[in-house]
């Protein structure tokens, strides 16, 4: 790579970067806050007040409601009142019962105490181990867990023994249920009754196939209930990380959660000091997410709520949180929700209807990197393998792109083409800028150059190029996916051999593709030379020609190996498409006219030249 090809590259990033910066990022803050201004407007008009109490206790609450909550015994005031939530009525059920459903997608482990999910396994996703993904971290609990509050304390029922129900029928022991061709869905009812009155119940339905899970909260508001005025469904158990690189799936948990129009995303990174960030307004759904794959509470009803965004950098712990008002005082409530606990699959998560295919990062070019997924995943219908879909795409983005880059090469050869005369010119008129600039333009104008031409095809290619890079560096399609022989998953960088010993920059592991693309790229920038009889390159160009190539490839040593394949393509038909160029710059040399010439053969060569570059 040569110093103007650096200098594109550069000036095409900061261009990009600018945009976005001064642009578009002003512009989605000032309509984020529009949008707040309206939520907050609709919240005063739902009294979602109610909900704080006073504006002094409001704050306490919410500070309250979705941190790490006490159990019975230690719940804040210890009155009667919040202490009989922990009370059951039938004393031969005390005893923790555990429920299995297995469906073709999931295996769901739940415990009567707090009705919750205490395992999420997913079968069609393995970790390296062999075993099958779990979301909920091993040993935690808080899996939909449920949270009651009253003016005088929040109660968390994750240890709460619940009366445990197989479709209408009392569980009396441990159980394990299978769904398939006899049995397509099953309701597990987790239900808790006050020797004061009321009950709350939590009724999950699964399905045979697929990803989500029904859920259904009933809570009757009489004796000790009656006093309360607040229920949170919430993921208190975290996630857990499911890649071998730990450190790059971290970098992708984040926590999500829709308010009204907004869409709030809080990547791990925010949560440093703070543990949780609120949303008011109507809500629509909560979330969080690893590098590949998700849980989500998703609300039937929209209606005035509070979201809580949970996370704790130190610990990598994610996670999110609705809770809702008894509002109008009711005696009776029933809320239904939807919840998803599965891959981030785009055809899967926009079949809601609700904007859940937003948590899959891919960058701030976002249509364009759709487009290309979409693409992949229609070439993945009659193409097996996602190896020779990489190369595809890198095939189709050179043709796509090819008379640009060929404008790009071929301006960048003329230009080093009049580099001796440039030099020449700024001997001649060294203490003049202005005169030197006029000349120049004028060696331009009769050369038939354009000083950017090596540029500006560069910035229309990059858009496609960013949104290439995170989707191939960050959707599920690729993880697990193989190309052939050594190169067994996509998703990671690709590993020949194992060192046994951690190495300074390259870790314990060989990665080959990389090495391939760096030499690769040596051949290119030996390419982007001078052609046949003209001035070697300064210095300072070979340096960097040598320079480029080994930064690359230290930067992509550790990249996912579907992303390097990516390049490696890309640069082996550039190397193609340049030699020709190359051959095509000698033998417009070769078949000019010498300089002593006669006048008009000179002028006619001249002028045919400069006419065939204008063509090209």
């Amino acid at each position: 790579m040569d110093r103007r090809s650096l200098y594109a590259v550069v000036l095409t990033f900061i261009i990009l970067i600018g945009w976005h910066y001064l642009y578009v990022k002003p512009k989605n803050e000032e309509m984020a806050g529009k949008r707040l201004s309206i939520i907050a407007e609709k919240a005063r008009e739902d009294s979602l007040a109610a909900l704080r109490g006073t504006a002094e206790e409001a704050r306490e609450q919410h500070e309250e409601i979705f941190r790490e909550t006490p159990g019975p015994a230690e719940t804040s005031g210890g009155t009667e009142e919040t202490a009989e939530f922990a009370s059951v009525v039938f004393s031969g059920m005390t005893a923790e019962k555990k429920i299995a459903v297995i469906t073709d997608r999931m295996i769901i482990e739940m415990s009567s105490h707090g009705g919750e999910l205490r395992t999420v396994k997913l079968v069609d996703f393995r970790v390296n181990d062999g075993n099958m993904v779990n979301l909920v971290p091993e040993g935690e609990k808080g899996g939909i867990a449920l949270l009651i509050g009253t003016g005088k304390g929040w109660n968390s029922l994750t240890e709460t023994p619940f009366d445990t129900y197989v479709d209408g029928a009392p569980l009396g022991e441990d159980a394990e249920i299978r769904l398939g061709d006899a049995r397509h869905e099953v309701e597990i009812s987790f239900r808790r009754e006050y020797e004061t009155g009321g009950y709350i119940e939590k009724n999950f339905t699964f399905h045979r196939d697929g990803y989500e899970v029904d859920l259904e909260i009933k809570i009757t508001r009489e004796g000790s209930l009656r006093n309360s005025e607040v229920y949170a469904v919430s993921w208190e158990c975290g996630l857990a990380t499911t890649e071998k690189d730990k450190k790059r799936d971290w970098q992708q948990f984040a926590s999500f959660g829709w308010v009204g129009e907004d869409f709030n995303k809080k990547g791990l990174g925010k949560f440093g000091k703070e543990t949780e960030i609120i949303q008011e307004g109507m809500v629509r759904w909560a979330g969080a997410r690893t590098k590949y794959f998700l849980s989500a509470v998703i609300a039937r009803e929209q209606r005035a709520g509070i979201i809580r965004m949970l996370g704790k950098k130190s610990d990598n712990f994610i996670g999110y949180s609705l809770g809702y008002e008894f509002r109008g005082d009711p005696r009776q409530v029933t809320d239904s929700f939807t919840c998803y606990f599965g891959p981030l699959d785009i055809n899967k998560l926009k079949g809601y209807g609700v904007g859940l295919e937003k948590t899959i990062d891919l960058g701030w070019m976002r249509f364009f990197s759709v487009l290309v997924l979409r693409l992949m995943i229609y070439l993945k219908s009659f193409i097996p393998n996602y190896g020779f879909i990489i190369i595809i795409l890198s095939v189709l983005t050179k043709v796509i792109f090819y008379r640009l880059t060929h404008k790009s090469f071929k301006s960048m050869k003329d230009m080093q083409r009049l580099q001796p005369k440039i030099k020449e010119l700024q001997e001649k008129y060294k203490d003049n800028k202005e005169k030197i600039n006029q000349e120049m333009m004028k060696l331009y104008k009769e050369g038939g150059v354009n000083p950017l031409g090596g540029c500006l095809p560069l910035i229309f290619q990059m858009p496609v190029f960013i949104a290439l890079f995170n989707v191939l560096r960050n959707t599920i399609e690729l993880r697990g996916a193989p190309f052939f022989l050594w190169i067994n998953d996509l998703s990671s960088p690709d590993v020949l051999f194992s060192f046994g010993a951690k190495l300074p920059l390259v870790g314990n592991e060989f990665h080959l593709l990389p090495i391939f693309m760096g030499a690769a790229m040596v051949v290119q920038s030996k390419l982007g030379g001078s052609p046949g009889g003209e001035a070697a390159p300064a210095a300072q160009t070979k340096m960097m020609s040598t320079m480029m190539p080994v930064v690359f490839t230290v930067i992509f040593y550790n990249m996912p190996s579907g992303l390097v394949l990516y390049w490696l393509v890309n640069n082996i038909l550039s190397i193609i498409q340049q030699y020709y160029i190359h051959k095509e710059g000698e033998a417009e040399v070769t078949g000019s006219v010498p300089e002593g010439t006669g006048g008009d053969a000179k002028k006619t060569s001249g002028g045919e030249r400069t006419k065939n570059r204008r063509k090209n």
